[in-house]
């Protein structure tokens, strides 16, 4: 190449690296004049994760509207305060003020997890959170729509439940409302949460009206008598415990939600109910580490939903030593 075309080609350099310069000098004066309150208002942003999420979740994307459907109680309550529970989730601990949908307790706990990002995808809207990055404020009153915790299997408190794609609404600011973790206003269709005008009594109203139609939370049986729940419970069999299907900590984790293994059965003996099963496919849901492969036990039982080969336990207590049939079978004859 000719000295003058040297001379073109390092000009050209020079001018794509000053160009790069004042690039990178834009960006950094761009963050420092930007509002960190920004930042922080928009939790859903990767760049301000300090640790990755151990759990990705895709979720198809429903409006404000849509999402109170699955509520299965709302309440307005204030918050007391907050701690660590387990290995992954905080406790949120609330005093309820007024019910508009359920039968809660005075006192309910809402848990969610710190190590879940969830991606929420639709036609015109894409974005990610992650559930555990909330906040809230003493002496505000919030209507929170719940989706309730409280199982057989479950290691959370009773009372517990988790946000509905956390849906926080104040009532003492209902501008400050979230969904996804972002402004709610954008997500309703029918309560315009940036108005002034906007009463809590108008929210409040509106949403009983949505959710006048939810169904309730599944409830169980809570006593601990043997009689209420071999008298409660549609199936009471002999089991051995067969091949595990999965045994806690299989398959993602989870277990500060709840640590349960799932065993196929052979049915031994019907006690209480007829069933007609491939006992091949027979399997229920214990609590962890409760029953181990090749042993016997009498289990108070559901179906998981009609026609299934698959029961749950119908009470905390649902399983019996094989030395109380005698006893199991006198609450069942009646005698």
């Amino acid at each position: 190449m000719s000295e003058d075309g040297n001379s073109i080609v390092n000009v050209r350099n020079k001018k794509v690296e000053i160009a790069f310069c004042l690039i990178i000098v834009a960006v950094v004066v761009g963050y420092l004049i930007y509002n960190p309150n920004e930042i922080y208002e928009r939790p859903t942003l990767e760049y301000q994760w300090e640790e990755p999420a151990r759990v990705a979740i895709t979720t198809e994307y429903a409006t404000f509207e849509e999402a109170l459907k699955e509520a299965t109680d709302v309440v307005v309550a204030q918050y007391v305060e907050s701690r660590p529970f387990g290995e992954s989730l905080t406790e949120y601990e609330f005093v309820v003020t007024d019910r508009v949908l359920g039968n809660t307790a005075d006192r309910i706990f809402i848990y969610e997890a710190n190590d879940v990002s969830i991606t929420v995808s639709g036609e015109r809207h894409h974005s990610r959170y992650r559930p555990g990055e909330i906040t809230f404020t003493a002496g505000t009153d919030y209507l929170l729509p719940l989706l309730s915790l409280d199982s057989v299997y479950s290691n959370t408190r009773d009372n517990g439940f988790r946000l509905i794609d956390n849906i926080i609404i104040n009532l003492d600011e209902p501008s400050n409302s979230t969904m996804y973790n972002e402004p709610l206003n954008p997500h309703s269709r029918r309560l315009d949460f940036d108005s002034e005008r906007l009463s809590r009594d108008r929210i409040i109203s509106t949403v009983r009206r949505l959710t006048r139609r939810n169904s309730p939370a599944e409830d169980f049986i809570r006593s601990e008598d043997m009689v209420d729940i071999i008298n409660g419970s549609p199936y009471v069999f002999i089991v051995e415990i067969g091949e595990a299907r999965r045994l806690s900590g299989e398959g993602g984790g989870g277990a500060d939600w709840r640590s349960t293994d799932i065993y196929y059965v052979i049915l031994v003996e019907s006690l209480k109910g007829n069933v007609s099963i491939d006992s091949e496919l027979m399997n229920v849901m214990f609590i962890a580490g409760t029953v181990f492969s090749g042993e016997r036990h009498i289990v108070a039982v559901e179906r998981l939903e009609e026609g299934s080969s698959s029961f749950d336990f119908t009470s905390r207590n649902s399983l019996f030593s094989i030395d109380q049939l005698d006893e199991i079978m006198v609450l069942i004859s009646g005698d």
